[in-house]
């Protein structure tokens, strides 16, 4: 059975839009969609002015997706080592207020009574972070400042961390701005091309009931058709010395294997009853009308009997 994958990216959706639409106008009148675009009220060549549109909004939207994606990494880069100090300068401090928790608080720190630091999240909230450290550090004057040993041994300079960090914040409101104007054409974007898109899915109904056994065809229009191929599926079942096994199901025309090295005998319907069609071993036996629900005897007093089929 073939179906059609639609895509589902805009430039998939687009590139798809227009195929459609060269085909028909190359077909003219003699397009065989004519008829059905009249009556579904598809105008194309207004779906085509919409789509041309869509497509300048969507230029507006990659271009400042692209700025948004800079503005982060930048943000991030000016980030990555002011959190790498941070977190340097509150494992010092604990281990330096290891008998009073509480003090590490007054240097813009949050732990728990255990000793767990944990940090805000947000640019804005770590950045303030900094800062309280910061005026923290900046209110000893001379060399008792608890937290001097690991900014020199780690030649951290915070006015440095400072300045980076307002950079960091003005970095990362950029690029919330920008992210929203992203959204915007984006929606924009998507609102001007939904009759185009929508329109496709009818003129692939459409084609598809036009050629069913046909449906590569399609693919002049710029469907991607995908044939599914079912998987027959197979079971192997395994009878007892003179035991039974009732009501399997299976399709007419389908196929038992007698796997085992005695004969079976197969029988109509949910029962053991009637005269059965003698299964030789190794044969292969046929589902006739009527077998479409089956049962299996296996009449040997010395063997296990073994047959594969197909269920559905």
């Amino acid at each position: 059975m073939s179906h059609i994958n639609y895509p589902t990216d805009f430039t998939g959706q687009m590139v798809l839009f227009l195929a459609i639409k060269k085909k028909v106008d190359e077909d003219g009148d003699d397009s065989p969609l004519k008829d059905m675009l009249l009556h579904n009220d598809i105008d194309l060549e207004k779906d085509a002015l919409d789509c041309a549109k869509a497509t300048e909004y969507n230029t507006l939207f990659l271009a400042a997706k692209k700025n948004s994606e800079d503005l982060l990494e930048k943000r991030n880069l000016l980030m990555k080592p002011i959190m790498k100090h941070l977190r340097g300068a509150f494992q010092f401090l604990k281990k330096y207020y290891s008998t009073n928790y509480k003090e590490i608080v007054a240097w813009g720190g949050t732990i728990t009574i255990s000793g767990k630091i944990s940090y805000a999240s947000g640019t804005q909230n770590r950045v303030q972070i900094l800062t309280q450290l910061k005026k923290k550090s900046d209110s000893y004057t001379d060399l008792s400042n608890p937290l001097l040993p690991f900014l020199t041994q780690n030649t951290i300079n915070l006015e440095t961390d400072a300045s980076n960090g307002a950079l960091a914040v003005i970095r990362h409101n950029d690029f919330k701005d920008v992210k929203s104007q992203a959204a915007v054409f984006s929606g924009k974007r998507d609102k001007k091309f939904a009759k185009s898109l929508t329109d496709t899915y009818p003129i692939g109904a459409s084609l598809m009931a036009l050629s069913p056994d046909n449906t590569k065809s399609l693919c002049d229009y710029g469907f991607d058709i995908v044939t599914t191929v079912k998987i027959v599926k197979e079971r192997i079942i395994e009878l007892g010395i003179g035991k039974n096994r009732l009501a399997f199901r299976a399709k007419v025309g389908s196929v038992i294997s007698n796997l085992g090295t005695k004969d079976l005998n197969v029988y109509k319907g949910k029962l053991i009853v009637g005269i059965p069609l003698l299964l030789k071993a190794g044969a292969d036996l046929i589902l006739t009308k009527g077998y479409s629900i089956f049962s299996v005897s296996n009449p040997s007093g010395t063997d296990f009997g073994t047959f594969l089929f197909s269920p559905v």
